[in-house]
């Protein structure tokens, strides 16, 4: 678990300034709720390790969190929250005994050869809404994690879980280890990681410059991009079949696993890459 963490300090620690302690809450409650501000251009940050995440857009100009714990054995008292707020950010984290929180994610204090259960007994489902224009950065360690209808960039992580977000309208980061990626986004880029599972892409349009990646070991990958598109593109299987919608002026090496080159004017670099599995690039069906 401590490597877990350790991953998912990495995975979602965000461009955020040094974060100061917040107080422990919630321990001796089954549900915690907490509403507060954050303003559009400031972002809402969510550190978790063990329960499913879901994040939509607010009916209000407020922040809401509802946390729920799911006891399997052990007690509510074993999770608290902290709630840290410096700069107009906030961030909220679920806590298991001895974790903490600081501006660089979660950590666990504990000793290598204590027990992981602590963090399987008592699971946390965050259900969470955050006004318009409020950037996101969302992980957990064993949890589903869903986004949705929110209007500015988005980083959604997870270990062991399915990452879906849909219909937002920012930049979007989304990464598994073991589950599928799927991502519709009213505005690109995207960049989206797996290792076991499918990645699923579809982008409305591509507003902005910057690369986008699609990596997965075992599984399948499918990015649907507007139709006009430049850029520089690389497409990558061992064991699959590549298609394009686009012709691509080749260079470099060609064959039924590997594709390199141009579309239109070139520009940005896309690539998408697996191991097992087909690749598609594909122009946006209306």
């Amino acid at each position: 678990m401590k490597n877990l963490l350790c991953v998912l300090s990495l995975l979602v620690a965000g461009a955020l300034p040094s974060l100061s302690r917040g107080q422990d809450v919630g321990r001796d409650v089954s549900v915690w709720t907490w509403d507060g501000r954050v303003t559009s251009g400031n972002t809402f940050r969510l550190s978790s390790v063990n329960g499913p995440v879901s994040i939509e857009l607010s009916p209000d100009n407020m922040v809401h969190v509802r946390a729920e714990k799911v006891v399997n054995r052990g007690s509510v008292s074993d999770v608290h929250f902290q709630v840290v707020q410096d700069g107009g950010d906030v961030h909220v984290c679920a806590l298991w005994h001895q974790d903490s929180c600081d501006d660089e994610g979660m950590h666990s204090h504990r000793n290598s050869d204590d027990s992981d259960n602590d963090h399987r007994d008592v699971r946390v489902r965050f259900t969470v809404k955050i006004p318009a224009g409020v950037r996101v950065s969302a992980g957990t360690v064993n949890g589903e994690m869903h986004v949705r209808d929110v209007t500015s960039d988005v980083s959604a992580v997870t270990v062991n879980g399915t990452v879906d977000v849909t219909n937002v309208g920012g930049e979007v980061r989304a990464n598994t280890v073991n589950g599928r990626v799927d991502v519709s986004t009213r505005s690109g880029p995207v960049r989206a990681n797996t290792v076991n599972g499918d990645i699923n892409v579809r982008m409305g349009s591509l507003s902005r410059d910057g690369e986008m990646d699609f990596h997965t070991v075992n599984g399948s990958i499918v990015v649907e991009t507007p139709p006009a598109l430049d850029a520089n593109v690389s497409l990558n299987t061992m064991h699959g079949s590549i298609t394009s919608d686009w012709p691509v002026q080749l260079s470099g090496r060609f064959g039924p696993r590997h594709a390199e080159g141009t579309i239109g004017r070139g520009g940005r670099n896309i690539t998408l890459r697996t191991l097992n599995g087909s690749v598609e690039l594909r122009k946006a069906r209306s």
